[in-house]
Parts: C-alpha cells; sequence; structure tokens
C-alpha cells in the first residue's frame, strides 16, 4: 500500500471511530466517495478492532479448571482435528486475530502437550500476517525461564501461519497470590522475578507492549511466566520499520486497562511503556485494586482516565470499598484485600504507605522521562525496600536514611544505645543528656558514631581526670566494667567495617593498659588485663589478613608487645617471649621497606629492647644481651641525630640501664659465661 493512501486510510479510521456508531455509514459514504475499496478497509478495521478487545481473552495455554470456556459463544469455524503433527485437544482462549488451541503431539513414544496460535479464517490481511509473524519472530529470539518458549511454526493447508509454543499451566498473577495469600514481601520477591523476564526481552530489543495480570501465569510451583507477544514491537532496525508502528496507531492494539498515555496518545512506544504497565500489575498487586476508577467502560472514558485521572495512593486505595463488574460483579472491600494478603487493613495501609507509593507511583507516571528509566531500576528499588534500605523514588532526606538505618541495624543500635545508658549512669549524666538530646534529633547513623565516640570519651578522657584523685580506683573499675561491656557488644555487631574494628582494638588495648600496665598506674588486674589485650590481638591479626597495610601491622605489633608484658606478669614467660618475636618479625619487615623512616627504626629499637628482657628473664642471657646492645646502638644514633626529642633520651636512658644491668648480672655467673659472651 504506498503511503499517501495509508495515510488517508489511517486518518479514516480514526475520524469514523470517533463518530457514533449511528453516523459512521452516513461519514463514511461522504468521506469515501466512489472508493469501494477505501471504504470496506476502513470497515474491517472498525470490526477488527471492536471484535479484538484484548488480544486473547484468555492467556495462551490456560485451561480452565471447570473444564469450560467462559467465553461468550459467537460463530467460528469448527476446530480442526489436527494442525500439523498435532492432535488438537481444544479451543483455549482467541481474539480479534488469532485463535489458542491446547494440542498433543502423540507420535509413537512421545506425548507433548503444547499450545497452538493460529491465525483467524478471514484475517489474511497483509497487517494481520505480518503481525503473527512478528511475533513468532520475536518468540524465537526469547529464551528464559519467565517466557513461555517457542517450539516451532509452520503453516496449515489452507495457507493459515501457526505456532507452537509451551503449554503453560497455571493462574495469572493476582490470583495466584491471592489464593495462597501471599504476604506483601512475598509477592514483592515474585514481582522481581516477573520484571527479570521483561528486562530480558528488553535486552534482547524486545518490548512487550501488553503486560497485565492475564499475561503472567504462575504456575503450581510459583513459576512466574510471561505470555502473549502478539502486539510486542522489536526495537532491531530491520524489524522496527514504520509498519509495526503504524499497525499499533491504528488498531490500537492494546489492552487498555493497562496501557500507558503514550500507547492511549498513539505516539512511539519505548520499554517506558512496559515500565508502566508493571507499575499498574504491581498497583493492583499490593493494593487490590486497579489504579484507575472507570464507571461505564467506554473508550473515551478509559482514555480520559488514562491521561488525565492521578491515581490514589495504594496504600489510600487499599482502604476503599469498589463494586467491579469483570467475570461477575464483586465487591472489593478493604477487609477482603487485606485478608488475601495475610494481615488487617490498617497494617496493609502501614505496609505500603512509603516506600511502596513513590515507588509504584514512580513507574506509573504520565510521563515517561519521570518513570524508571528500565524494568532493571524498578526491581532494584523494590529489593532496596525489602532489604531495608533507602529507596530512589523516596526524597533523600537525613530522618529518611536514619529511620532506614536503624530497621536494618536493630540490635546494633540498641546494643550501642544500651551500652551508652549503662556508661553514663552516675558518671555524667548531664553529659549523656546532652549527647542523648543531639543524638535524637540527628539521624540513626549519627546517634551509632556518637555512642562509639562516648565510649572513647568515658575511656580515655573521663578515666585520665579521675586517675590520680585519691579514692577514685572503685569509679575507675566501674569505667572499666561498663567500657567493657559496651565493647563486646559492639564487637558483635562490627561487621566489615574496618574502622570500628580498629576502634575496638585500641579500646581493648586501652582498657588493658588501665587494667594491669606496668607503663601507667592500673588496677593491678593483671589475669583481665591479658584477657583484654588478647582481645585487641585477635581484632589487629585479623585486621591484617584481610588487608595487611603498614597501619595495621604496625598496630598489630605494638599489641603483641602489650600482650608480651601482661604475659610476663602474669608469670608465663614462654608465651612473652613469643608475643614479643612476633612482634619483633613484623617490625623488622617494616623497617626493611622503610629502612630511612625514624619512627620505624625508633620502633624497631623498643621492640629489641622488650625483647632482650624477656629472652634473659627465661635464661637466654646470650641472646638477651645482644638484642639489648642492639636496641641501645639504635636508640643512640637516634639521639645523635634528633638530639632535642626527650622521647628517645629517655628509652635510651631505659635502654643502657637494662644493658648495663644484664652484663652487671652475667658478670656475676661467672668468667666463663662472661667469656661466652
Amino acid at each position: 500500500m504506498e503511503a499517501q493512501r495509508w495515510e488517508r486510510l489511517k486518518g479514516l479510521f480514526q475520524e469514523t471511530f470517533e463518530r457514533p456508531s449511528a453516523s459512521r455509514d452516513a461519514f463514511l459514504e461522504a468521506a469515501c466517495g466512489g472508493d469501494r475499496e477505501l471504504r470496506t478497509a476502513v470497515e474491517r478495521m472498525l470490526k477488527a478492532h471492536e471484535e479484538a478487545g484484548d488480544f486473547l481473552a484468555a492467556p495462551p495455554g490456560v485451561l480452565p479448571e471447570n473444564g469450560t470456556d467462559e467465553i461468550p459463544p459467537r460463530e467460528e469455524p469448527d476446530t480442526p482435528a489436527r494442525i500439523g503433527p498435532y492432535r488438537i485437544v481444544r479451543e483455549v482462549g482467541h481474539g480479534g486475530m488469532g485463535t489458542v488451541y491446547l494440542a498433543e503431539r502423540d507420535e509413537e513414544g512421545f506425548r507433548q502437550a503444547v499450545a497452538i496460535k493460529l491465525v483467524r479464517s478471514g484475517m489474511e490481511a497483509e497487517f494481520v500476517l505480518r503481525r503473527f509473524r512478528t511475533e513468532r519472530q520475536i518468540l524465537a529470539s526469547l529464551e528464559h525461564p519467565g517466557i513461555a518458549r517457542l517450539y516451532e511454526g509452520g503453516t496449515t493447508e489452507s495457507g493459515l501461519p501457526y505456532f507452537v509454543m509451551e503449554y503453560v499451566q497455571g493462574e495469572n498473577l493476582l490470583a495466584w497470590c491471592d489464593a495462597r495469600k501471599l504476604t506483601i514481601a512475598e509477592r514483592l520477591r515474585l514481582f522481581r522475578r516477573v520484571c527479570n523476564a521483561v528486562q530480558y526481552a528488553h535486552q534482547n530489543l524486545v518490548i512487550h507492549r501488553d503486560l497485565k495480570p492475564d499475561n503472567i501465569l504462575v504456575t503450581a510451583e510459583g513459576n512466574p511466566k510471561l505470555l502473549d507477544f502478539g502486539i510486542a514491537k522489536l526495537l532491531t532496525p530491520q524489524t522496527a520499520g514504520e509498519g509495526n508502528e503504524e499497525t499499533a496507531t491504528v488498531m490500537r492494539l492494546m489492552t487498555p486497562d493497562y496501557a500507558s498515555p503514550e500507547q492511549v496518545r498513539g505516539e512511539r512506544v519505548t520499554t517506558a511503556s512496559d515500565v508502566y504497565a508493571l507499575g499498574l500489575v504491581l498497583y493492583e498487586l499490593l493494593s487490590g485494586h486497579r489504579a484507575y476508577r472507570i464507571r461505564t467502560r467506554q473508550a473515551g472514558e478509559i482514555e480520559r482516565a488514562i491521561l488525565e485521572q492521578v491515581p490514589a495512593r495504594p496504600s489510600t486505595s487499599s482502604a476503599g470499598r469498589e463494586t467491579v463488574s469483570r467475570a461477575k460483579p464483586e465487591t472489593i472491600t478493604p477487609e477482603k484485600v487485606s485478608s488475601s494478603r495475610a494481615t488487617v487493613p490498617a497494617r496493609l495501609r502501614r505496609l505500603l504507605r512509603g516506600d511502596l507509593d513513590n515507588i509504584v507511583l514512580k513507574a506509573i507516571e504520565k510521563d515517561p522521562a519521570r518513570r524508571y528509566a528500565t524494568v532493571t531500576d524498578l526491581s532494584e528499588d523494590l529489593r532496596r525496600h525489602l532489604d531495608g534500605f533507602p529507596v530512589r523514588a523516596q526524597r533523600d532526606r537525613p530522618a529518611y536514611r536514619a529511620a532506614k538505618f536503624v530497621r536494618r541495624n536493630r540490635a546494633g543500635v540498641a546494643a550501642a544505645t544500651a551500652a551508652s545508658l549503662a556508661l553514663t549512669g552516675g558518671l555524667a549524666v548531664a553529659l549523656w543528656q546532652a549527647k542523648v538530646a543531639r543524638a535524637e534529633r540527628a539521624s540513626a547513623e549519627r546517634r551509632f558514631a556518637q555512642v562509639r565516640h562516648l565510649a572513647n570519651s568515658f575511656l580515655f578522657q573521663f578515666h585520665d581526670a579521675i586517675r590520680d584523685l585519691p579514692g577514685a580506683t572503685r569509679a575507675r573499675g566501674l569505667v572499666v566494667k561498663k567500657a567493657l561491656e559496651y565493647l563486646d557488644s559492639l564487637a558483635r555487631e562490627a561487621g566489615g567495617d574496618r574502622s570500628l574494628q580498629d576502634e575496638l582494638a585500641s579500646a581493648y588495648q586501652r582498657v588493658g593498659d588501665v587494667q594491669g600496665s606496668n607503663i601507667s598506674g592500673n588496677l593491678g588486674e593483671t589475669s583481665a588485663a591479658r584477657k583484654s589485650y588478647s582481645k585487641a590481638v585477635a581484632i589487629r591479626e585479623a585486621l591484617v589478613r584481610t588487608g595487611p597495610s603498614p597501619a595495621a601491622r604496625t598496630a598489630l605489633a605494638g599489641t603483641y608487645l602489650a600482650l608480651a608484658l601482661a604475659q610476663r606478669n602474669s608469670g608465663d614467660s614462654a608465651a612473652a617471649l613469643e608475643s614479643a618475636r612476633k612482634a619483633v618479625a613484623i617490625r623488622e619487615s617494616l623497617l626493611e621497606a622503610s629502612p630511612r623512616n625514624r619512627a620505624r627504626r625508633e620502633e624497631m629499637a623498643v621492640a629489641y629492647l622488650s625483647l632482650g628482657r624477656f629472652l634473659s628473664e627465661s635464661g637466654d642471657r646470650k641472646e638477651g644481651l645482644k638484642s639489648l646492645r642492639t636496641s641501645a646502638k639504635m636508640l643512640e644514633t637516634l639521639s645523635a641525630a634528633d638530639p632535642s626529642n626527650g622521647a628517645i633520651r629517655a628509652r635510651l636512658a631505659t635502654g643502657r640501664e637494662g644493658y648495663w644491668a644484664e652484663q652487671v648480672a652475667i658478670q656475676q655467673l661467672g668468667a666463663q659465661a662472661w667469656l661466652e659472651l
């Protein structure tokens, strides 16, 4: 057909379709003049449009449970006995252009139930055949567990094309979920599997264009299947030609209740139309109501609703009452809707309010540019909602993100809050009240960070402030006890947070210092100190295993030395010596990597000093003296290079003292021992 004549045919069809039925004949007579071929073509289009309704009155491959068709009878050719090698069992669905049969292939040793779609006799117009061939081509290109498979195709003896596809026994998505009283979360997980199938089609350059519950079947095993690509569009340059779009524009091959605004307006259809249709399906899946309330079901009213009506939020819609006439009149009530979702009306509204309201409304925005860019984006927002993360459909606010954080980390936030309250009881009520006030105004993430800071403040600042006060031993013991309770609870929630784990290790080491370090005043709890140092070592070892950075290894070496001292004080010389050797090995490797680093050389000297003492105490005086001599020489070199550094001079004095004291002790053992050295 020439392009100019095709444009005239489209325009006549549209003008005639919009007129009352009684005035159509007169209008066509005047508009077509004596062009009988043109008038016949318009009349055939009008007839096909009126008969089409949904492309299939029942989805392909669906066998009604009562064993009979509920589709009103109409005059149809007799059901064929066979199509190709398949024996026809019965008709299971038909629409404006095609009929679907349940069939069996019963060759010897092989039986298979299939669904066969066949172009209706009398519908051999070129655009119908082209549409049918397009669907066959689309199905042949798709191979996904969530999409009904195409097996083969052919042509009957009378020249009608057909194709054979997977026979799916199941219920439509809404009925399946309602029958099993699936919860909102279960419905969302199932819907995401549907999204996966649609996104697969999009990735293969196919737009479905007729997504609706009847085209999404769920098998008895709970597997969703996407059906009926009868009006789908291929996006490939070879098949996305003008003809496909013209057919969709003129015939309006779509289900009105699930059509997008751009489909209604006859505009170019993109993947955004499938996002819109999925949003409408999700609306009904969650709320039990369709997004648009339509009374008369006339085409004009449906189009106005889609183009102009603003849908209520699903949470609001779920609480409404509505009488609908589908298969039969039915009154939808809040009690029925919530019961089929295993909950009650008030709780259902709470479940839908907020994230899900915004996700659904974003998917069904009338402007395609404001919808989710892809089906994957829609599915990902649903995943984030299910996992308790902020969703992109919701405006990003600190309070919103905080609430999400609290819901995801109830145990951790509760533990941290309880620990912080325990720490503040009787010690610094005013300070805690100020921090609680600030924490309540901030997000939960901010609260968590503040709790960590609060604990460190009590452990390091408060304890140090009261350490030298007369009679403060009991208060210091209380600080340590509460700090350990907090640290143990926080350690269970640290997970993969390296910064928090590093803080915990430092805090445990600090607690060990307060409990039993020889370096500063302590509580004399040597065994408790050893336990705290051991916890710090375990955390730092794990950090080094997962990320052996110089900083992590440096911290581990220092903690090993602190543990070695606690082990020596508790009488375990062998364990102390092993810990000291580990510290020396780490610091030697660090110094080897940075031989000019003054801090590394000072740390190395301290490690040799500690190792020398432990070796001497364990009886290995020869190795001990060597280690002490090495330490003293390194400290002398460092002091000469920086004579104003008091810390190095103090360590040098300690090292020399240890070295000469050890020499004196060895001399007292006898000349033979001295000569051996």
